[in-house]
């Protein structure tokens, strides 16, 4: 029996402030996207999670082979609001990104673009003030293995956030097809942390993990375990 690719959406966080431009060799990084050169003083940087590789609440996970993959996929992909790929157009592009490693945590970290046009004044200033600070992926992959038979979780009996002997059941998430997209958005699933970033600095101080651990603890105590997952996923038609 032959099954269709996923598209689904997989949350993050935003975890850094505005980079300046002339730092790092951004402005050419930038100008990689653009159709006519920028300058420093018309586009903002941030700088974001948009996935790892640990078990998230709605139990599943990326493994790091995929990870790698979808490091290579983002640049070039569009910064959108709530996912919104029908009713609105991108707020910015994502023009580079990498790996980022802490203890067994690995995440993809991109960097993106947003213009500094009167449309984005809000979009920008809302970022920077940290109110919006969430952050999503839009992807498809192929197949959601197992972790209790590697099986494809469709075709077993396993349910996801249940215990089997002394496993908990959640869904690797094999073969990344294409990265869609990323997004701003209310609330995210991934627990990664913030980032403080001086003004004009090049490198981060990553949130401390007791911090971190807790707010993933915070976000998992409001979803109870999932019976049927596929009710339990956010996937596009």
């Amino acid at each position: 029996m032959e099954l269709e690719p996923f598209v689904f959406q997989r949350e993050g966080t935003l975890i850094a402030t505005r980079r300046r431009p002339e730092d790092s060799g951004v402005i050419a990084d930038v100008n990689r996207f653009a159709l006519r050169p920028l300058a420093a003083s018309e586009f903002a940087v941030f700088t974001l999670d948009l996935c790892h590789n640990q078990v998230d609440r709605h139990y599943s996970r990326f493994p790091e082979e995929e990870l790698e993959k979808i490091n290579a996929m983002t640049p070039g992909r569009p910064l959108m609001e709530r996912h919104d790929l029908r009713g609105s157009l991108p707020r910015g592009t994502f023009f580079r990104s990498q790996v980022a490693h802490d203890g067994d945590r690995v995440t993809v970290r991109p960097d993106v673009y947003v213009l500094r046009t009167k449309d984005n004044e809000d979009f920008i200033l809302n970022i920077e003030g940290g109110v919006y600070r969430e952050t999503s992926i839009g992807f498809s992959f192929e197949t959601p293995e197992c972790s209790i038979c590697a099986k494809d979780l469709r075709t077993c009996d396993h349910v996801p956030g249940r215990t089997y002997g002394d496993a908990q059941c959640h869904y690797v998430m094999r073969n990344v097809l294409e990265v869609i997209e990323g997004s701003v958005v209310p609330s995210g699933s991934q627990g990664t942390g913030f980032v403080a970033l001086q003004r004009g600095a090049t490198s981060a101080r990553a949130c401390p993990r007791p911090l971190r651990d807790a707010l993933d603890a915070a976000r998992k105590s409001y979803h109870e375990p999932i019976e049927l997952w596929t009710r339990r996923c956010w996937a596009r038609e």
